[in-house]
């Protein structure tokens, strides 16, 4: 055979065989790791590339502007290394042999890896634009949504990000349906149909205004609270349920003096000195803010601690801008774990 003929020219014993699998045997038994980098990660890739396609080194050397000298030599230099030939010689140019066509096949896999991987870096930078869409129920609003999504839209000016605000429900309804690419939902679980990557307890706070008499203490009892007017969510929050939980364990009729479905109007109406309000947040949250309210523990063990979930459509495929808002959020449930560990 020709290609034996030229691959040994040089006098070595003409041991190669010429079917397809002992050249892949001969192709993938003499590799080695840092070989192959030598060859995906230098211009001989190219070489071996326009070879293949143009059917000659001379052709191959006008479209690279490099001497054919140069390219014939690295051709040979891989092929001593490899122990194959790449190439057979024929007299209307030069055809890969099983052993080069492996190599091509691999060369230009990484080449379309690279391509992928670019185009997926400019998106983490930010150069290419996106959109994020992210259902949130009512009580992730105060302050775990606007805290874990200002990091990814500071870092992230460019990609447009679209908030749902809707019922627990309503929330693993949208990301099953593909209208959110995740959620975050108060829901307890487990939680049919979606994968939940993330989960964090949050606790009861009474929000009374900042001048209130009772700022100075550090809890209020559930019996002290259902004696002021109250101003709670109605029966479309989660939040509600540990409401109606906590009045059924101190055997108190709840009496509100408004029940709605908006949380920050809850606070607004507190703000105005018109009852106390209930919200949901992480343990180490300040207990006064700069909103004219003060966000007090509630000092009964016995009402359960509710969990915040971070929910996925386990089956679905995610654009990279949505993998990486969704990371944000993750990042800043595990910084909340770690503050709840410290603080304990």
């Amino acid at each position: 055979m020709s290609v034996v003929r030229d691959f040994y020219r040089r006098g070595r014993p003409a041991t190669l065989q010429t079917t397809k699998n002992v050249w892949t045997v001969l192709f993938f038994s003499t590799q080695d790791q840092g070989l192959m980098s030598r060859v995906l990660f230098s211009r001989f890739a190219h070489y071996l590339d326009e070879i293949a396609r143009l059917g000659s080194i001379r052709k191959a050397a006008e479209k690279l502007n490099v001497s054919a000298s140069a390219i014939d030599k690295q051709l040979i230099n891989a092929e001593e290394e490899f122990g194959v030939a790449l190439f057979e010689r024929l007299p209307r140019g030069m055809r890969p042999t099983s052993a080069g066509e492996i190599l091509l096949h691999g060369i230009r896999s990484w080449r379309k890896d690279l391509s992928r991987i670019k185009f997926e870096i400019e998106e983490l930078k930010g150069l290419r634009r996106g959109e994020v869409k992210i259902a949130v129920s009512q009580e992730t609003i105060f302050d775990f949504l606007p805290r874990a999504l200002a990091g990814f839209m500071k870092d992230h000016p460019r990609i447009s990000n679209h908030v749902t605000v809707a019922d627990s429900d309503q929330v693993r309804r949208m990301v099953l349906d593909g209208q959110a690419d995740f959620g975050l939902t108060m829901s307890p679980q487990p939680l049919p149909g979606v994968a939940v990557t993330r989960a964090a307890q949050f606790h009861l706070r009474a929000v009374v205004t900042a001048d209130s008499d009772l700022r100075l203490k550090k809890t209020i009892s559930l019996s002290e609270f259902f004696q002021r007017p109250t101003i709670i969510p109605d029966g479309s929050i989660h939040l509600r349920d540990i409401v109606d939980i906590a009045a059924a364990k101190n055997k108190v009729r709840l009496q509100p003096v408004l029940t709605t479905n908006n949380l920050e109007l809850m606070r607004s109406m507190v703000r105005e000195g018109c009852g106390f309000g209930l919200v949901t947040t992480f343990n180490n949250m300040p207990t006064e803010r700069m909103d004219g309210l003060a966000y007090m523990p509630i000092n009964d063990r016995g009402i359960p601690p509710l969990t915040l979930s971070l929910i996925i459509a386990p089956e679905r495929k995610f654009s990279i801008t949505a993998i990486l808002s969704r990371r944000y959020f993750e990042i800043y449930f595990d910084d909340l774990e770690r503050q709840s560990i410290r603080g304990k």
